[in-house]
């Protein structure tokens, strides 16, 4: 909001008396040209707050030029500041963006207004649209950087328009010595200046804290991501490669065995194999023709030409035969038993010839890897969705690809890298006219040649800075809000002349009437004391009345925090007591129960089969559960004293004062029963049930003060049922032993 100046006009006897002094023309196009060289060398070394987004201060310079010079030399300067940007961007927006900027600033200063309102007012109905405009013509991706460039050339724009105000205010002396301004000069009165030097203060602060928080933040995500990519590389590329070297060894085992057998036992032995590795799409055994002789299934034999079919031509065929070795193909296109993509693993047969006594090559037995099955294996990334895979072979033609990445297996996997610094490298994947996202990215190459390629997005990271840039935005406006409060509360009670009025009303003024202000103040205040000498009555009421609010506000807020220390103790799905509230109140329950010798009952209680029933029918099926279970134990444990809390996944525990009739062991048993009696309907129409296993421990209180202790106890008592076959009930009652 603008805030328009006090404007004072003084009239002389003599106009021919004033001596204007004579300002050079050349110092304000000097000092446009030297604060354009100086933010053109700021900007040269942007400081990089994460992969790719820089914080830009620079253009401090040209705010600086707008609180001096006319918007035409402002111009100039941003465009000085703004040239390394083109080189370091790789485009020219930032003399558009920018550009307008330095004028709409410069144009609204000589008009009255703030730097920093006037920047504030750029951003919001200017710089935005126009960034969006920009970034939605002249960017492929969109909708994957426009919020963030959004949010993030706004508070950048805030944050040097705050330091430039900082260092005009501390330099204006020795600028104001320099060259005269062009501008015109402000006058404030007391809350405007206030509004002025705090909000400029608070949001240089806060975005300044921000922002390193945010690099730190970003520092240690950005290391967790390289971790991640470090682990799921070896995890996924040991998996890989087991499963391949499972599939060779089994190759070279059946080769061993035709190797010993007769021709006319090769069916059901190869048979017996291919049952035993599904991961085979086909099997084939070939003569020393290339002639095929047999294949699993064998169904697939009815298919071929009677006249026969070859596999000569095959390289597994050749390199499996003539060179003797066991042989891995890269990835290629079926022929005989369909067109699907497959790697092929082939080993040789031999023959014993008796006449030379030695054993000869006859032909080959080979097994079509099934390309499809390396989605079942990739289970690591199916369970961290951040993770994308590709497996290529040694000639990198895609075997296999997550499904998101939209790669055509056994194309050519082409990628280019953004950047020369390894530390910060981000990896491109040309998909030919689509949308080219980019990927941090860790490659491995395997014992066979094969390589992987573990990706996580980089719409990931600007999806975090997206996060922390919205929470300075909101801070920025929370603060704005609450400097303008403070700024009218510090010129009503913190200023001298105030306090002087104050005194004099509490005085009443005495027989000689109110005294006159004796500090120079504006008018602001001098019609307010006027006004309090005739209202004092009414403020000595209005005081009683913000009291009475005071006291309500206050209540309020008391309310509000009882509230809120309600919702860190309980768990946000099932409504119970989490974990950290057990820790505190199980002492005071001990402690009491202690204190009157009395015994008392732990109970941890487990769903079975919890993680195949999520497996099964989804982790939404799997909230129901927990929350049934959750309402059955709160009705059947309602006393105060109860405690009853999630522990942890689909365990929960409870704790309470234990009787010798039985009462809390019967109720168990009935919570048992009711949970294994409930039936739940699936989006299928299929009903559901779920049982729940108990381990309980009865002691006295005096057992142990450590909550540890006890569910050590009812843990192995949990496990006990759990051995016993599940939805049962497993009780430990030490009653008359304490802990030593």
């Amino acid at each position: 909001m603008a805030i328009a100046p006090i404007e004072i006009a003084l009239k002389l006897d003599n106009d021919d008396d004033i001596v204007m002094p004579k300002s050079s023309q050349s110092g304000p196009i000097f000092l446009a040209l030297a604060l354009g060289l100086t933010g053109a060398l700021l900007n040269s070394y942007p400081i990089e707050l994460a992969y790719s987004i820089f914080l830009v201060l620079g253009n401090l310079a040209f705010i600086i030029a707008a609180a001096y010079l006319r918007p035409a030399l402002t111009l100039l300067c941003a465009l000085i500041c703004v040239a390394p940007l083109l080189i370091i961007w790789g485009h020219p927006l930032g003399f558009l963006t920018f550009g307008c900027e330095a004028l709409f600033v410069s144009y609204l200063r000589s008009r009255g207004w703030y730097l920093p309102t006037a920047d504030f007012l750029y951003w919001l109905v200017i710089g935005m649209p126009l960034t969006a405009v920009l970034i939605e013509f002249t960017t492929s991706n969109a909708s994957e950087y426009l919020i963030f460039s959004l949010f993030k050339q706004s508070i950048n724009g805030i944050f040097y328009t705050a330091l430039a105000v900082i260092l005009i205010f501390v330099f204006d002396d020795k600028l104001s010595g320099w060259i005269k301004s062009q501008q015109p000069p402000l006058v404030k009165n007391l809350k405007q200046y206030l509004q002025y030097i705090l909000w400029v203060m608070s949001a240089f602060f806060v975005v300044g804290v921000c922002l390193f928080l945010s690099r730190s933040l970003t520092n240690i995500q950005d290391q967790q991501f390289q971790d991640k990519l470090d682990i799921s590389s070896q995890y996924v590329g040991r998996i890989i490669e087991r499963y391949v070297d499972e599939h060779q060894k089994a190759i070279a085992q059946v080769a061993n065995t035709l190797s010993v057998i007769e021709p006319n036992h090769y069916d059901d032995a190869l048979t017996k194999v291919h049952k035993m590795y599904p991961g085979f799409l086909t099997m084939l055994i070939a003569n020393q023709d290339g002639n095929l002789a047999t294949s699993s299934p064998r169904a697939l034999m009815e298919n071929l030409p009677k006249s026969g079919f070859s596999v000569a031509d095959r390289s597994y065929f050749s390199q499996a035969f003539f060179q003797q070795s066991l042989y891995i193909s890269s990835v290629f296109l079926g022929r005989g038993f369909g067109a699907d993509p497959i790697i092929a693993i082939s080993a040789p047969i031999y023959a014993h010839d008796n006449a030379n006594k030695q054993t000869k090559p006859v032909g080959i037995v080979e097994g079509s890897l099934n390309l499809n099955l390396f989605e079942q294996v990739n289970r690591y990334a199916g369970n961290d969705r951040e993770i994308d895979l590709v497996l290529t072979d040694e000639n990198d033609n895609i075997i296999y690809a997550d499904a998101n990445l939209a790669l055509a297996t056994l194309s050519k996997f082409n990628f280019s890298l953004d950047q020369a610094d390894a530390k910060n490298q981000l990896l491109t994947i040309d998909t030919y006219g689509a949308n080219k996202q980019r990927y941090l990215h860790r490659q491995s190459v395997l014992n066979n040649g094969w390589k992987i390629f573990v990706l996580i997005g980089h719409r990931q990271i600007l999806a975090l800075v997206v996060q922390q840039y919205l929470t300075i935005f909101i801070s920025l406006f929370v603060i704005f809000i609450l400097v303008v409060a403070l700024a009218n509360q510090f010129a009503r009670t913190l200023s001298r002349p105030l306090a002087f009025a104050l005194k004099e009303l509490a005085q009443g003024g005495g027989k000689s009437g109110y005294k006159t202000m004796p500090y120079a103040a504006p008018t602001d205040f001098l019609i307010l004391y006027e006004e309090l000498q005739q209202s004092k009555e009414r403020l000595l009421k209005q005081q009683f009345i913000l009291e009475d609010k005071v006291e309500t506000r206050t209540q309020a807020l008391n309310e509000a925090n009882r509230a809120l220390k309600k919702l860190v103790n309980k768990d946000s799905l099932t409504g119970l007591y989490n974990r950290r509230y057990l820790n505190n109140k199980f002492g005071e329950l001990q402690a009491i129960l202690a204190r009157n010798n009395a015994t008392m009952l732990l109970a941890m209680l487990d769903l079975d089969h919890f993680k195949k029933l999520n497996d099964e029918y989804g982790h939404l099926m799997g909230d129901r559960c927990l929350k049934y279970v959750a309402e059955v134990m709160n009705n059947k444990f309602p006393r105060r004293s109860d405690i009853v809390a999630r522990f942890g996944g689909e365990e929960f525990i409870i704790v309470a004062q234990h009787d010798e009739q039985g009462i809390m062991l019967d109720k168990l048993e009935e919570l048992r029963q009711e949970i294994a009696q409930h039936r739940f309907e699936h989006d299928t129409g299929e009903f559901i049930s779920v049982t729940i296993s108990i381990g309980v421990v009865t002691a006295n209180a005096t057992y142990s003060e450590k909550i540890t202790d006890w569910i050590t106890l009812a843990d192995e008592q949990l496990y006990q049922a759990k051995d016993n076959g599940r939805n049962q009930l497993s009780i430990n009652q030490l009653a008359h032993i304490s802990h030593n």
